[in-house]
Order: C-alpha cells, then structure tokens, then sequence
C-alpha cells in the first residue's frame, strides 16, 4: 500500500494511509513483545528491498518517510488506543507527530544538501505554475489580445506564493486525515473480530461543539481582503476541513449499517473518493451540519456533541437505574444526585430513629 506512492502518485497518498493499520492490530494483539514495532521495522526493510528493485530514487529516504508517516504514528494509536484515551488528542498527538518527524526530516536534508534542494523545489513550483499559465493561455476558447495574456503571466507570482502558502494546510491536513484512518479502520477491524468492546467507532464519534466556530471564524476572515489573511484562514479551513470530513464520514458510514449496504457500496465509494478527492468536502459539510441536524441522534436533547465521541469508552449500563417499585417510586440515590443523597439519608435516619 505505501509502494502505490511510486505508481500512482495521485491517488496512492490516499492508500498509503491506511499501511499503517496492521501495525496498530499488531501492537494492540501482541504488546508484551512489541510486533507493531517488529512489523514496521520488517516493513521498512522491505520498502528498502522492493524499492531498490524498482529503481526507484532514494529507498532510504522512501524507508524514512513510511517510519515517520506511517509506522510511528500508527504506534502512538495503538498506544492511546491500550489505554482507552479521548479520540480528539489521539488523532491530534498522531498528526503532531507525523508533522514533527517530517519537519526534521525535511530539516536534516536541506542542511545536508546545503540549500540546493530548496532551490531546485523552487524551480520546479515556478516551471509548474509557468506551465499551467501557458497551458491555459492556449486552450483558452476565446481570443486573448497581447495585453490579456501579458495580465494573465503577470499572475505567475501570485499563484507562486498562494501554491507554496496553502502548503503547511495541505500538510496539516493529510497528517490529521492518516491518524483518522488509522484509527477508525484499526476499531473497524476490531468490531469485525470481536474485539472492540469498549471502543467507540468512527460511526458513533462527535466532535466538541464549539470547535465549529474556529471554523466559522476561518470562513469569515476569507472576506477580509489582505492576502495574508486569508491565505492563513484557508490553511485553517483545511484543517478543520480534514476533521469534519472524518466526522461526515462516520455519518455516511452510520448510514451504510443501518441501510445494510453490501460491499459494492465501498468499492463505489472508494473509487469516488480516489478519482475525485474534492468529493472530501460533501464530507466535510455533511461533518458540520451534523452538529445542528444530528444525522445519526446521537447527541441528545441537550445538544451536548463530543461527549459519545470523546470518551472512547461505552457507557455501562448496567450500572444505571431507574425508579420504580423497588426504590419506593423515589429513584436510585445515584440518579437522584447530591442533594438527594443527602436528603434520603436524613429522612431514612429520622424514620428509622
């Protein structure tokens, strides 16, 4: 799956982030003898292996970004996942990592490369933004007079700046889409197993209500006109982009198990979302409106969203009682609450004295 990065540039990212689940199913089986970390590193010598055969550039360096984007945040998931932690700072400690271990990746190479690969980025973002223009000017269906095509090239800049800006989103953004994968795919074989009671799936998780107006706040200061501005809140759109759609994803799949949709749907639906990425956002949206809509009703009367989510372990219930004949019509002290705890035992105390 990580490999596919070489063949299909496009939509290989997209499979590539699901190569780190059997390590997460690995550690989580066995954690007395860490396999999750035997795997990776077995994993990672036959990156080495088959992309020497491949003749592909730099193996190593291939080895280096699967550890980092695959195999040690996969280990931190299973790591959270053992200990039963909230889902929002597992994903969140997963992506900080990846982006950690890619910055200082990205760090130790142009120091040992002396700038030169900055450079040559940098001439080949410029050559492609150039291309672009030019491909755009030629297949252009009307007529462009000299003074168009002069104000078209004279965007080259601009583009430039906005394509290398919206880097650290798009970044941020795969990063925070790997850790969402790893662990809701990691649950979702589990569940199939037998083995995932007391985990909460990717069908069942919210996320906290006031996150939306980071988002809200995102959207609006795109109407500010400075370009900084809103280069910067496109970055954060894409961010909070990346969590709904894992939200709208847990709706549509939600849906999937209640409609009883087969196998094909996937194979559908797996297709769409690799041919078409942009079909991310109807995720996204779907994300967001359920916080008011509440598509799978999940969140109760009081709107209290992220709470199911959050925990990551299911309420017991069989600890929850309700009144009725054998409490004498009055409750349970437990759900009665503080003050009714001490009310009944000074009442029973006066009755019994």
């Amino acid at each position: 799956m990580y490999l596919s990065l070489l063949s299909f540039p496009r939509i290989g990212i997209f499979v590539a982030m699901f190569s780190g689940v059997p390590i997460v199913l690995a550690q989580l089986r066995f954690p007395a003898v860490l396999l999750g970390t035997g795997s990776m590193v077995t994993a990672g010598g036959l990156i080495f292996l088959l992309g020497s055969l491949l003749h592909s550039p730099l193996p190593g360096l291939q080895v280096l970004i699967y550890i980092g984007w695959c195999g040690l945040p996969a280990l931190v998931t299973a790591e959270f996942l053992k200990r039963r932690s909230p889902i929002l700072p597992m994903i969140l400690t997963a992506s900080v990592q990846i982006l950690f271990f890619t910055g200082g990746l990205w760090f130790y190479i142009y120091t040992k490369t002396h700038g030169h690969l900055l450079s040559d980025i940098e001439q080949a973002v410029h050559h492609a933004v150039t291309t672009v223009i030019n491909t755009a000017i030629q297949n252009s269906k009307t007529t462009l007079t000299p003074s168009d095509q002069a104000r078209i090239l004279a965007l080259e800049p601009l583009l430039y700046r906005s394509l290398v800006g919206l880097f650290p989103g798009l970044l941020g953004s795969l990063a925070l889409m790997t850790a969402i994968i790893l662990w809701a795919t990691s649950v979702g074989f589990m569940e199939k197993n037998g083995k995932s009671e007391g985990f909460v799936g990717i069908e069942r998780w919210t996320l906290p209500d006031p996150l939306v107006f980071g988002f809200i706040a995102s959207l609006g200061l795109l109407l500010v006109p400075i370009f900084n501005i809103r280069l910067w809140s496109t970055n954060a759109l894409m961010l909070f982009g990346a969590l709904y759609a894992g939200q709208g994803s847990g709706v549509l799949l939600s849906y999937i198990r209640k409609r009883n949709l087969g196998a094909w749907f996937w194979v559908i639906a797996g297709i769409f979302v690799l041919l078409q990425p942009m079909f991310l956002l109807i995720l996204s949206l779907v994300g967001v409106l359920d916080i008011w809509l509440d598509f799978r009703h999940i969140r109760g009367n009081q709107g209290r969203g992220g709470q199911s989510g959050e925990t990551g372990i299911h309420a017991d219930k069989s600890k929850v009682r309700l009144p009725g004949k054998d409490d004498g019509d009055r409750g349970s002290l437990e759900s009665r609450g503080l003050c009714g705890q001490l009310w009944s035992t000074s009442f029973l105390g006066n009755e019994r004295g």
